[in-house]
Formats: C-alpha cells, structure tokens, sequence
C-alpha cells in the first residue's frame, strides 16, 4: 500500500477502529489511545501483502487492544447500592425464608429445655461451653453432648422437611 492510499483511508480506518474499542467495552480516552495505536500498527504493516483488507485489520488490532486493556485493569468495586441491588431477594424467595425461619424456630422452641437453652446460650449468645456448664449447672461433657443431640434433631428435622417438599 502506498503512503497516499494509507492516508485516503487513514480517517475511515481510525473511526473504524474508535467503534471497535468502544464496542468492546473501552471508554472514550482508552478508544482514542487504541485507535492511536492501531494506526501506528497498521502503518508498520502497509507494505505488508497480508494487508489486503485494512478495515478488517484495524477492527481486529483495535478490539484486541481494548481486550487487553480491559484484562490489565482491576476490578471494579460494587458500591453499595449495586451490591444491595444484587441481593435483593424477590417477593417469592422472601416468603420462603420468612416461612422457613418460622418453621426453624417452631422445631427450636419444641426442643426439650435443657437443649434449648445450651442451643441459644451457644449459638445466639455466643458463650463457651464453660461458661453454659456454670450457667447450667452442668458437666461440659453434658453440654456437649446435649449441644450435638439438638444439633442432630435440628438437622434430622430439617432433612425430613426437605424431602417431604421435593416429593
């Protein structure tokens, strides 16, 4: 290609390569570098014989260039709203849990007191096990071991739930 046929095309392959990084996601600064830098590319490559379709070269360069421009930039962090936004659960999905926590708290409260209470002292309170075993009046081996038989009803429980809503 001669130099006076690359500059009649220059102005049509620049904008060519501006709508190519812009639609791969680069913004309006990163767009002008890219087809800055597309247009050196292609202006090495003018006596090139490969180069029988520049317009199809400078789209290529200058996505490939926006790509990897996008690659080399750190992740955004949601703000608050975005990140909210996403975890908004639909009207359906929050009466499943509004049900679900009532179920949960049903099987909790039919536990037998003594479980009840190390659960909640445990669990809620966030008390050792030491501490429940003062509080209580018992030996730490009983709080463990009546901590892990609430536990295991709780979760028996709930498994049973779970099979009885996919039949």
């Amino acid at each position: 290609m001669t130099i006076d046929a690359f500059n009649q095309q220059a102005t049509r392959l620049r904008q060519l390569a501006l709508r190519a990084a812009a639609t791969a996601g680069a913004d309006s600064d990163t767009a002008e570098d890219i087809a800055q830098e597309t247009m050196l590319r292609l202006w090495q490559m003018r006596d090139d014989p490969r180069l029988y379709n520049p317009e199809g070269y400078a789209s290529t360069i200058a996505r490939h260039l926006a790509i990897n421009q996008l690659r080399r930039q750190p992740p955004l962090p949601l703000d608050e709203r975005q990140s909210a936004d996403l975890l908004v659960p639909s009207p359906l999905d929050q009466m499943l849990q509004n049900e679900n926590e009532r179920w949960l708290r049903e099987r909790i409260r039919n536990l037998p007191y003594t479980q009840h209470a190390i659960l909640r002292l445990r669990q809620v309170e966030h008390r050792s096990i030491e501490e429940i075993a003062s509080i209580l009046g018992i030996k730490p081996t009983s709080v463990n071991t009546l901590l892990a038989r609430a536990r295991r009803q709780l979760l028996n429980e709930i498994q049973q739930q779970r099979n009885k809503d996919r039949q």
